[in-house]
Formats: structure tokens, sequence, C-alpha cells
């Protein structure tokens, strides 16, 4: 008979707080010298242990929607008949080899 828990407590583990954008995160030269404090909530307060879930997890390699949307490029018709945005290769004119690039500047 075997037994298979759900959501069991792993042993082992990376902990969520180096990936995380919230932690200040100090290491030294021996694996003993590590600190790392936690930003997401005041008073920021000192971590102790390897975390594997938290609530106020925000991972830093990956870009929130405030980010992407200051370096999205905003795709405008050329006239009044033209479409925004991109075409299929068998629909482009075969003589067309420069791309039209317009910038506004919006502050």
């Amino acid at each position: 008979m075997s037994v298979h828990i759900k959501d069991g407590t792993p042993l082992h583990g990376p902990s969520l707080c180096d990936t995380c954008a919230r932690a200040h995160i100090e290491k030294g030269y021996r694996t003993s010298e590590h600190l790392v404090i936690c930003k997401a909530q005041e008073p920021v307060h000192r971590v102790t242990f390897a975390v594997s879930d938290c609530s106020d997890y925000q991972d830093k390699n990956r870009q929130t929607l405030w980010e992407m949307e200051q370096i999205a490029w905003t795709i405008a018709p050329r006239g009044p008949k033209g479409r925004a945005g991109f075409v299929p290769s068998s629909d482009a004119p075969a003589n067309e080899t420069e791309i039209e690039l317009t910038l506004d500047e919006t502050d």
C-alpha cells in the first residue's frame, strides 16, 4: 500500500528569498555568513530560515506590468486607411526592404 501526500513538507530546496525583488541579501565568504532581510512588510525583518512559500513574493527576474508598459512600442497606422500591426510575409510587398519607425514623444 502506497501513500501519497499532496503538498507535503519538502525536506530541502532553495529559498524564495534568493529570487525575490523585496529581499536584501548579504552573503559572506563562509556558508554561515548569510543575512536575509525581508522588505515586503513594515517593519522590515530578518529571515532566519529558508522560505518555501511567501504571500508577498515578487520575482525579480520578471517585470511588473508598469515596467512592461514603459518599454512597449505603440504601433500606429501610416495613414487613414492603413492598418497598425504586423503583416504575414506573404502579404508584404517584395520590393519593400526599409522599415519606417515613427517615435512620438509624449511626456
